[in-house]
């Protein structure tokens, strides 16, 4: 599921292709690339970044590429004159250069603004969890000002409050954090919530320079609680639990002994 770290991948794999480079053919079945073809062919790309869980890639005429890839977009790169095998499905985007195409496949969202305009949309997005300098004043405001009704579920993935992280982290940092996923905000403190963003930087910041994601601290991937409903947690051998949890809800993982009940 791509949350904050496969941005950050995927922004790697495609640097090589696009930075610097000449776009020689533009194909896909989003609106925007029909609309906007013109302004894309023989553009050049000067930069790739990522601000949460969206992919921006900004051309040398001022405009810039909006990705997001919501849950089954996915994004490949090939060598010239190549496409990725297997069935890839609604190729939304193909951007190709003399070294390489990048595809983006079944991602909802495919546009071309102008940058300035991209920019004002994304500062309605929390701090980005896995920028090199996080905006900490910032969290604590948005932190301060979330309703105190909802769950801490539903505050790690409010991208309104911090950015890039999704469902798989969530169920993670609640564990890591020993708190439960339906425990409400009004519950949590202060220096509870910067102990969220902090923990959630840790797990997530490895991730992004490696493919097999993991958050149990060994190679190979693995996770504590993720999508491990009625296995034996790794710590207390306790079976995990999982339910819908949230507005809206969201499949959620949890040990009910290592992320008890709070009594206030």
């Amino acid at each position: 599921m791509p949350e904050g770290d496969s941005y950050i991948r995927a922004a790697a794999r495609v640097r090589p292709v696009l930075v610097g480079k000449e776009v020689t053919e533009v194909a896909g079945s989003a609106p925007e690339i029909r609309l906007r073809s013109g302004i894309l062919l023989g553009a050049k790309t000067t930069e790739v970044r990522t601000r949460g869980k969206h992919l921006l890639i900004d051309l040398d005429a001022g405009y810039s590429i909006h990705i997001h890839l919501g849950m089954p977009g996915r994004i490949h790169t090939t060598a010239p004159g190549r496409r990725p095998s297997g069935n890839l499905g609604a190729v939304r985007l193909a951007l190709s250069t003399a070294v390489g195409t990048m595809w983006v496949v079944a991602a909802p969202t495919v546009e071309v603004r102008r940058r300035e305009i991209v920019e004002k949309d994304l500062d309605q997005i929390g701090p980005d969890l896995l920028a090199e300098e996080f905006d900490w004043t910032r969290y604590e405001e948005m932190a301060n000002r979330y309703p105190s009704e909802r769950t801490v579920s539903d505050f790690l993935l409010d991208q309104r409050v911090l950015a890039g992280i999704g469902n798989v982290y969530k169920c993670e940092v609640m564990f890591l954090q020993g708190v439960d996923p339906r425990r409400p905000m009004s519950e949590i403190e202060g220096e509870e919530r910067l102990s969220l963003a902090r923990r959630a930087r840790r797990v997530m910041m490895p991730n992004a320079d490696r493919s097999d994601r993991s958050t149990i601290g060994r190679s190979g991937g693995g996770y504590w609680v993720y999508k491990r409903g009625g296995k034996p947690c790794r710590r207390c051998r306790t079976a995990i639990e999982q339910a819908w949890v949230g507005e809206p809800p969201r499949i959620t993982y949890w040990c009910p002994t290592c992320q008890p009940v709070h009594t206030p």
